[in-house]
């Protein structure tokens, strides 16, 4: 009899755990690429590195991977930000430029379906580097637009105008 009522207490509590579980656990990246990419967009734009991780498969990335990610990439001010997704070579990849400190920077993830939901990966593609600039190409001009508020050409304008500042000084 106590053998009975000890194995019903013990189900009920494994049920109770794995009810909770299924309704806390967030699901991870969107419906689809279309959502994903606005999701990373609206993310990205708000410097919310939570909402940028859950993009992510899980066991695809550490759990600070986006915090260190976007810690560097705001590092310094970033003009001309853009969040695209790419077809490359049977891939699709979301692919974040801007230029940062006057240097382009890039970076892709791959897209990847799970469990019916569009994630991102942090595992490179061995076959097709979106970043890549064909040498056909000329540089990526810098943009018009900063998450600061700020182009890169006005950010130029101030640097020349602090640097004759400092000479009369």
């Amino acid at each position: 009899m106590a053998f009975g009522v000890f194995a019903a207490w013990l189900a009920v509590i494994c049920y109770c755990i794995e009810r909770q579980t299924e309704h806390t656990t967030q699901q991870r990246g969107a419906a689809n690429s279309s959502q994903l990419l606005t999701e990373a967009r609206d993310a990205v734009r708000a410097h919310d590195p939570t909402a940028f991780g859950q993009l992510f498969g899980s066991d695809t990335v550490g759990p600070q991977y986006a915090r260190r990610y976007f810690d560097e990439l705001f590092a310094h001010p970033v003009t001309g930000l853009d969040v695209t997704t790419l077809d490359q070579q049977d891939t699709r990849f979301l692919v974040l430029r801007a230029v940062s400190s006057y240097q382009s920077v890039c970076s892709a993830w791959v897209v990847q379906q799970d469990g019916g939901r569009s994630v991102l990966t942090a595992v490179p593609s061995l076959l097709a580097d979106p970043c890549a600039v064909p040498t056909s190409e000329p540089d990526p001009p810098f943009a018009t637009v900063d998450v600061h508020g700020v182009t890169a050409q006005e950010a130029d304008e101030r640097h020349t105008r602090l640097l004759g500042e400092v000479a009369r000084q």
